[in-house]
Protein backbone atom coordinates (compact mmCIF):
# COMPACT_ATOMS: atom_id res chain seq x y z
CA UNK A 1 0.00 0.00 0.00
CA UNK A 2 0.79 3.35 -0.15
CA UNK A 3 -0.65 6.72 1.19
CA UNK A 4 -2.57 8.82 -0.33
CA UNK A 5 -3.36 12.84 -0.95
CA UNK A 6 -5.47 14.78 -1.66
CA UNK A 7 -4.89 18.16 -2.91
CA UNK A 8 -6.75 20.88 -5.24
CA UNK A 9 -5.22 22.63 -8.68
CA UNK A 10 -4.64 25.91 -6.74
CA UNK A 11 -5.10 26.06 -3.18
CA UNK A 12 -1.71 25.09 -0.72
CA UNK A 13 -2.39 21.37 -1.40
CA UNK A 14 -0.96 22.04 -4.73
CA UNK A 15 2.33 22.94 -2.56
CA UNK A 16 2.22 19.09 -1.36
CA UNK A 17 1.80 17.94 -4.89
CA UNK A 18 4.82 19.50 -6.65
CA UNK A 19 6.58 18.96 -3.43
CA UNK A 20 5.72 15.06 -3.87
CA UNK A 21 6.69 15.79 -7.06
CA UNK A 22 9.67 16.95 -6.73
CA UNK A 23 10.55 14.32 -4.02
CA UNK A 24 10.20 11.40 -6.50
CA UNK A 25 7.46 9.79 -4.92
CA UNK A 26 4.64 10.41 -6.49
CA UNK A 27 2.62 6.89 -7.35
CA UNK A 28 5.16 4.80 -5.43
CA UNK A 29 5.00 5.47 -2.11
CA UNK A 30 2.33 8.71 -2.84
CA UNK A 31 -0.68 8.57 -4.83
CA UNK A 32 -2.33 12.31 -5.48
CA UNK A 33 -5.87 12.70 -6.09
CA UNK A 34 -8.10 15.96 -6.76
CA UNK A 35 -10.96 17.01 -4.37
CA UNK A 36 -13.55 19.67 -4.74
CA UNK A 37 -13.23 21.17 -1.15
CA UNK A 38 -16.39 23.30 -2.12
CA UNK A 39 -18.42 20.43 -2.87
CA UNK A 40 -16.49 18.17 -0.13
CA UNK A 41 -16.44 15.01 -3.25
CA UNK A 42 -13.28 13.24 -4.16
CA UNK A 43 -12.37 14.47 -8.10
CA UNK A 44 -10.70 12.03 -9.13
CA UNK A 45 -9.05 8.23 -7.90
CA UNK A 46 -10.49 5.25 -7.12
CA UNK A 47 -12.54 6.87 -4.96
CA UNK A 48 -14.36 9.21 -7.04
CA UNK A 49 -17.54 11.18 -6.34
CA UNK A 50 -16.82 10.02 -2.49
CA UNK A 51 -18.19 11.82 0.57
CA UNK A 52 -14.69 13.96 0.89
CA UNK A 53 -15.61 14.36 5.41
CA UNK A 54 -15.41 10.74 5.45
CA UNK A 55 -11.69 11.03 4.34
CA UNK A 56 -10.85 14.62 6.48
CA UNK A 57 -14.02 15.38 8.73
CA UNK A 58 -12.17 19.32 8.13
CA UNK A 59 -13.44 18.82 5.05
CA UNK A 60 -9.89 20.72 3.73
CA UNK A 61 -7.01 20.14 1.70
CA UNK A 62 -3.71 18.77 1.92
CA UNK A 63 -4.71 15.59 3.22
CA UNK A 64 -2.61 12.85 3.73
CA UNK A 65 -3.99 9.41 4.42
CA UNK A 66 -1.06 7.10 6.09
CA UNK A 67 -1.14 3.65 5.46
CA UNK A 68 -2.51 2.69 8.67
CA UNK A 69 -5.15 5.35 8.38
CA UNK A 70 -3.77 8.21 10.40
CA UNK A 71 -5.08 11.28 8.48
CA UNK A 72 -2.81 14.30 8.45
CA UNK A 73 -3.82 17.44 7.16
CA UNK A 74 -2.18 20.54 8.26
CA UNK A 75 0.93 21.51 5.38
CA UNK A 76 3.47 21.84 8.24
CA UNK A 77 2.67 17.75 8.76
CA UNK A 78 2.08 16.55 5.62
CA UNK A 79 4.93 18.59 3.80
CA UNK A 80 7.54 17.34 6.63
CA UNK A 81 6.19 14.03 5.68
CA UNK A 82 6.81 14.31 1.92
CA UNK A 83 10.35 15.46 3.28
CA UNK A 84 10.80 12.59 4.71
CA UNK A 85 9.53 10.14 2.93
CA UNK A 86 11.69 11.63 -0.66
CA UNK A 87 14.13 10.11 -3.45
CA UNK A 88 15.15 13.53 -3.86
CA UNK A 89 15.88 15.67 -1.18
CA UNK A 90 13.41 18.47 -0.13
CA UNK A 91 14.00 19.32 3.53
CA UNK A 92 16.53 18.79 6.21
CA UNK A 93 17.15 15.11 7.60
CA UNK A 94 14.60 14.70 10.65
CA UNK A 95 16.86 15.79 14.17
CA UNK A 96 18.99 18.79 12.52
CA UNK A 97 19.32 21.98 13.28
CA UNK A 98 18.30 23.04 9.73
CA UNK A 99 15.22 20.57 10.40
CA UNK A 100 13.88 23.01 12.85
CA UNK A 101 14.79 25.91 10.79
CA UNK A 102 12.76 23.75 8.19
CA UNK A 103 9.67 23.74 10.80
CA UNK A 104 9.87 27.43 11.70
CA UNK A 105 9.61 28.55 8.14
CA UNK A 106 6.79 26.51 7.42
CA UNK A 107 5.28 27.66 10.30
CA UNK A 108 5.47 30.94 9.38
CA UNK A 109 4.05 30.70 5.91
CA UNK A 110 0.87 28.87 7.33
CA UNK A 111 0.35 31.42 10.20
CA UNK A 112 2.24 34.90 9.06
CA UNK A 113 1.45 34.51 5.41
CA UNK A 114 -1.19 31.90 4.54
CA UNK A 115 -3.07 33.50 7.22
CA UNK A 116 -2.58 36.80 5.69
CA UNK A 117 -3.77 36.16 2.47
CA UNK A 118 -6.40 33.80 3.83
CA UNK A 119 -9.19 36.71 4.52
CA UNK A 120 -8.47 38.40 0.93
CA UNK A 121 -10.66 35.51 -0.45
CA UNK A 122 -13.92 36.00 0.77
CA UNK A 123 -16.22 38.38 -0.87
CA UNK A 124 -18.47 39.08 1.94
CA UNK A 125 -15.77 41.10 3.85
CA UNK A 126 -16.61 45.17 4.51
CA UNK A 127 -14.35 47.58 2.70
CA UNK A 128 -12.99 48.27 5.84
CA UNK A 129 -11.97 44.51 6.58
CA UNK A 130 -10.61 44.28 3.12
CA UNK A 131 -8.41 47.13 3.91
CA UNK A 132 -7.23 46.38 7.10
CA UNK A 133 -6.05 42.50 5.81
CA UNK A 134 -4.28 44.35 2.87
CA UNK A 135 -2.36 46.40 4.65
CA UNK A 136 -1.77 43.21 7.38
CA UNK A 137 -0.28 41.21 4.52
CA UNK A 138 1.82 44.14 2.88
CA UNK A 139 3.42 43.85 6.14
CA UNK A 140 4.48 40.52 5.89
CA UNK A 141 5.50 41.00 2.13
CA UNK A 142 7.89 43.50 3.50
CA UNK A 143 9.83 41.44 6.22
CA UNK A 144 9.89 38.12 3.36
CA UNK A 145 11.86 41.68 1.05
CA UNK A 146 13.77 43.11 3.26
CA UNK A 147 15.01 39.98 5.76
CA UNK A 148 14.00 36.80 5.05
CA UNK A 149 14.76 37.12 1.35
CA UNK A 150 17.39 40.27 1.27
CA UNK A 151 19.63 38.57 0.20
CA UNK A 152 18.43 37.57 -3.30
CA UNK A 153 18.51 33.61 -2.45
CA UNK A 154 16.97 31.88 -5.51
CA UNK A 155 15.48 29.18 -2.37
CA UNK A 156 14.66 29.91 1.05
CA UNK A 157 17.16 27.92 3.04
CA UNK A 158 19.56 25.65 2.75
CA UNK A 159 20.83 26.93 -0.92
CA UNK A 160 18.33 24.54 -2.55
CA UNK A 161 14.71 23.71 -2.97
CA UNK A 162 12.66 22.50 -0.03
CA UNK A 163 9.27 22.47 0.86
CA UNK A 164 9.14 25.20 2.26
CA UNK A 165 10.24 26.54 -0.99
CA UNK A 166 7.20 24.98 -2.39
CA UNK A 167 4.59 26.20 -0.02
CA UNK A 168 6.04 29.55 -0.01
CA UNK A 169 5.89 30.01 -3.56
CA UNK A 170 1.74 28.79 -3.76
CA UNK A 171 0.50 30.88 -1.32
CA UNK A 172 2.67 33.69 -3.15
CA UNK A 173 0.86 32.39 -6.52
CA UNK A 174 -2.74 33.81 -4.89
CA UNK A 175 -1.28 37.16 -5.24
CA UNK A 176 -2.58 37.58 -9.42
CA UNK A 177 -6.25 36.43 -8.31
CA UNK A 178 -6.51 38.40 -5.36
CA UNK A 179 -4.71 41.90 -7.33
CA UNK A 180 -1.69 42.18 -4.52
CA UNK A 181 1.03 43.59 -6.71
CA UNK A 182 4.51 42.37 -5.66
CA UNK A 183 6.56 44.49 -7.87
CA UNK A 184 7.38 46.82 -5.25
CA UNK A 185 8.83 44.09 -3.27
CA UNK A 186 11.83 43.01 -5.83
CA UNK A 187 13.21 40.29 -3.65
CA UNK A 188 9.68 38.67 -3.76
CA UNK A 189 9.32 38.62 -6.80
CA UNK A 190 12.47 37.72 -8.47
CA UNK A 191 12.06 34.09 -5.42
CA UNK A 192 8.69 33.54 -6.73
CA UNK A 193 9.75 33.76 -10.37
CA UNK A 194 12.36 31.61 -9.90
CA UNK A 195 10.69 29.29 -8.32
CA UNK A 196 7.84 29.24 -10.92
CA UNK A 197 10.78 28.88 -13.71
CA UNK A 198 12.11 25.79 -12.47
CA UNK A 199 11.62 22.79 -14.40
CA UNK A 200 10.01 20.55 -12.15
CA UNK A 201 7.74 22.84 -11.04
CA UNK A 202 6.54 23.66 -14.30
CA UNK A 203 6.22 19.91 -14.95
CA UNK A 204 4.59 19.70 -12.04
CA UNK A 205 1.65 22.14 -12.74
CA UNK A 206 1.71 20.86 -16.49
CA UNK A 207 1.28 17.18 -14.36
CA UNK A 208 -2.14 18.71 -12.14
CA UNK A 209 -3.40 20.43 -15.44
CA UNK A 210 -3.71 16.96 -16.91
CA UNK A 211 -5.26 14.96 -14.20
CA UNK A 212 -7.83 17.59 -13.59
CA UNK A 213 -11.49 16.51 -14.08
CA UNK A 214 -11.73 19.88 -16.37
CA UNK A 215 -8.60 18.74 -18.65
Amino acid sequence: MTATLYYTATSCGAANFIAAYRAGILGTKLNAYQADIRAKKVLTGPNTGADFFKINPKGNVPTIVLEDGTVLNENAATLQWIADNAVTSVGAKNGTSARYLLQSKLSYVSSEVHGSYGPLFNPSITPEVRTWATEKLHTKLKFLNDVELADGRPFWIGGEFSVADSYLYIVLSWSGFLKIDLTAYAKVKAYFDGIAGLDFVKAAHAQITKESPSA
